[in-house]
């Protein structure tokens, strides 16, 4: 697994920094890394989902009251 993650770490710098040289470089750029954190920020949710739901249920918005 960590060999797997190592070597798509390595096709990723490869990839952008072949990007870099492109006129059109920098927002395609900023396309492929906005696309990347939303798939990390999905991926997170996907694996913390019952304890954010969760979490999300028990918020309270009154006001506390002072000591």
């Amino acid at each position: 697994m960590k060999k797997r993650l190592l070597r798509l770490r390595t096709r990723i710098i490869l990839l952008l920094s072949r990007l870099m040289n492109d006129d059109r470089g920098y927002s395609t750029e900023a396309v492929i890394l906005t696309g990347a954190l939303v798939g990390v920020a999905a991926g997170v949710g996907w694996v913390f989902d019952e304890e954010i739901i969760a979490a999300a249920e028990n918020i309270n918005f009154t006001t506390p009251s002072a000591p």
